[in-house]
């Protein structure tokens, strides 16, 4: 290169450690670069030189691209937002705080990593009601949290792909895949729940482990006694069994008796296990997707209660494992109750008087409202660009029309002068689907106080009203020996309820109040009658967890010492029909009217 002086030679040399053959010349200016281009073609010995000027690197397009399985959609339509720029030092409650206040969330996504079980620094942040995404997004972009300046961007949304689904298994066919698919993607919906599900064919396998019997001869038809009641008390017996071994093992039984208790982020309950199944094995079907804390398997077997240490490890575990198959089973998976472990319940008991207020609110509503069926799927309408002066009846009124309307609400908010105004949304339910779509075919795009009104197809509305709607469950106090068995299969016979219920004590009665005349079935319902208060008590406490009679469940209550098939008949009526109380108002202006005339008569 003489008589030029390069800044820099750099001999480039392959992964072993030798020269590729390739020098690279660093100059000083351009100038110097034309000179050293004149040597191009030239020789040094019998070496041929090829000059190659490296041009000034392009600038660089961090615009990241869409993968084939993502689609980029409205925010204001999926209310999925991408969060970045997290502080490392933030849990996924600071994350949920801070979005809450702009609206309900149905789903945080938190990632950690595997090795240091640290943020990663971005999340995925989900709302009910997508306008809430919208005003999240205006508000916290750029908004300083934990002294990192959040950035906010619209969530892409991974297009769903039903095929792709595996849980039916290669042999299986296209409506097997199907429902599999479906019933994975709903598995996190609370109404897919039982918390104390025992599969009938695991407690008959775990009843003739238990007594040394072949599972034959458990389910002998022929044998003496019903094949019904024998399952029944089997499964009573594994139920009160696991009872035990929960609460020797620092298990809070009564959370699990709150239906409406908010559910953990850590700890899982897995249900639908074969029998035989041991806790190494669920250490090594759930230890592949994240660090585990307690895992608890009663001596049945059939349920188990499954820790993790982190919430996000807990979700992809509990998404990957929901229906998928274990041994020959399906596994059912559902969120344990907060406060399922006692040492869990004393950390939250200074949460206990923020709560007070809210259940207090709950209780008046349960007064005022009468129970309330579960929504069906896709029987709700999300209702965009609303008018602000329209009313719910002027709503209620449109959308009636296409079928029988359940409920209808628009959602408001409190200015400054405690006013409520209206956001400009609202949600329609229909009694059935069919309703709904209906009103979808009909009324998009119709026009309400001179406003174009959108609509969809809303199940994340459908869950918020369900939250809503959950109410406090007022036990009965046991008043005397009778008992009230709700839900009784129509296949039973009274023979039956006695043999199920005389393992507890002697019997009185055994009732099963029938249909009209000449039909010969029962009415779902029935009345036990112990001799001994002790004895109806002992026989509540075991049945009234999870005793099944032909597959259905059984639903006991106190039964007042007055109460008669007649008064239950009115209740049921008064529940159901409205017309049952304007008939009782009839009976009475009857009652009246006939007073008045037998009093003209006499007077007469």
């Amino acid at each position: 290169m003489t008589p030029l002086r390069p800044a820099a030679i750099r001999i480039g040399k392959n992964e072993s450690g030798q020269r590729t053959g390739y020098v690279y010349v660093d100059l000083h200016s351009e100038e110097e670069v034309n000179k050293a281009l004149k040597k191009n073609k030239d020789y040094i010995g019998e070496m041929f030189l090829l000059n190659d000027p490296k041009d000034k690197e392009p600038d660089r397009n961090f615009t990241r691209k869409l993968k084939e399985d993502e689609e980029e959609e409205d925010v204001s339509e999926t209310g999925r937002l991408f969060v970045r720029n997290l502080p490392y030092t933030c849990t996924e409650e600071d994350i949920r705080e801070l979005f809450s206040k702009h609206g309900p969330l149905s789903e945080v996504l938190f990632p950690i990593d595997n090795l240091t079980k640290k943020p990663k620094g971005f999340a995925f942040v989900t709302y009910m009601i997508p306008e809430n995404a919208v005003t999240a997004l205006a508000q916290l972009d750029r908004h300083v949290f934990q002294g990192r300046m959040l950035h906010l961007l619209p969530s892409t949304v991974k297009k769903e792909n039903p095929e792709s689904s595996d849980a039916g298994g290669p042999g299986s066919s296209s409506y097997k895949r199907q429902k599999d698919a479906k019933n994975k993607a709903s598995s996190s919906s609370s109404h897919n729940w039982n918390t104390l599900f025992l599969g009938t064919n695991a407690v008959a396998d775990a009843i003739a482990e238990k007594y040394n019997t072949t599972k034959s001869q458990v389910l002998d038809h022929e044998s003496k006694g019903s094949l019904a009641v024998r399952m029944a008390l089997g499964e009573t017996q594994i139920v009160q069994e696991t009872r035990q071994f929960l609460l020797e093992n620092s298990v809070s039984l009564d959370s699990f008796s709150q239906a409406a208790a908010a559910r953990s982020t850590t700890v899982i309950l897995v249900k639908n296990l074969p029998a035989g199944v041991t806790t190494s094995e669920l250490e090594e079907l759930f230890s592949p997707h994240g660090s585990l804390g307690r895992v608890l398997l009663p001596p049945s077997g059939l349920t188990a209660i499954i820790e993790f240490l982190e919430p996000t490890e807990a979700k992809r575990a509990f998404t990957r494992l929901a229906y998928s198959k274990f041994h020959h089973v399906p596994l059912y998976l559902e969120w344990a109750p907060v406060g399922v472990f006692v040492a869990d319940q004393q950390k939250t008991v200074s949460n206990k008087e923020e709560t007070v207020k809210e259940k207090k609110d709950l209780e008046k509503e349960d007064e005022e409202e009468d129970e309330e069926e579960d929504a069906v799927p896709g029987s709700t309408l999300f209702i965009k660009n609303l008018s602000f002066i329209t009313t719910e009846e002027k709503l209620q009124e449109t959308f009636s029309k296409c079928g029988k309307v359940k409920f209808c609400s628009i959602s408001k908010k409190k200015d400054k002068s405690g006013k409520l105004l209206s956001m400009g949304y609202g949600f329609v339910q229909y009694q059935s689907a069919e309703g709904a779509q209906k009103a979808l075919r009909q009324l998009q795009h119709c026009c309400v106080d001179d406003h174009k009104l959108e609509l969809k197809i809303s199940d994340k509305a459908t869950r918020a009203t369900e939250t809503s709607r959950k109410k406090k469950q007022a036990e009965k106090k046991q008043t005397g020996s009778k008992i009230l068995v709700r839900n009784v299969p129509f296949q039973a016979t009274v023979r039956e309820i006695r043999e199920l219920f005389c393992t507890f004590g002697e019997l009185k009665t055994v009732r099963l109040p029938k249909k009209a005349a000449g039909s010969g079935n029962h009415r779902g319902f029935g009345f036990v009658d112990f001799i001994t208060k002790q004895d109806a008590k002992k026989a509540f406490a075991a049945l009234c967890h999870s005793t099944h009679l032909y597959g259905r469940r059984l639903v006991l209550e106190w039964a007042d010492a007055e109460e008669t098939v007649e008064a239950l008949r009115r209740k049921t009526a008064e529940h159901y029909h409205v017309s049952a109380k304007k008939s009782r108002q009839s009976k009475v202006l009857e009652g009246i009217m006939e007073t008045m005339e037998t009093e003209g008569r006499t007077e007469n």
